[in-house]
């Protein structure tokens, strides 16, 4: 063989043994980790809640199906993960903290 063709096979070996770990690195599993909505943490009447929870697509609309009380004036029942939450929608305070029924 030549030293020309046998120096170009080298690199075009070495190339793509380089490329191999880069392009595995890009796929994906599949498997996304999905974080807690609250990211962990204890809900504390006081505490405040993300800010999607004061987005108004978040609102409980039929609270009192759910046995729960009227909102107060600038705040609305959201559910986050086994509870239901009052959030003042301004700030993501909570007010009030109510188990959820099944």
């Amino acid at each position: 063989m030549r030293k020309p063709t046998l120096i170009a096979s080298l690199f075009l070996t070495a190339g793509l043994v380089a490329l191999g770990p880069v392009a595995q690195a890009a796929q994906t599993t599949g498997d996304a980790v999905e974080h807690s909505p609250n990211n962990g943490r204890r809900l504390v009447e006081a505490d405040r809640t993300p800010a999607e929870y004061q987005r108004a697509d978040k609102a409980i609309k039929n609270w009192k199906e759910k046995g729960l009380e009227a909102p107060d004036e600038g705040s609305q029942w959201v559910q986050i993960n086994d509870k239901y939450v009052m959030v003042v929608i301004a700030s993501g305070r909570i007010l009030k903290i109510t188990p959820a029924t099944r």
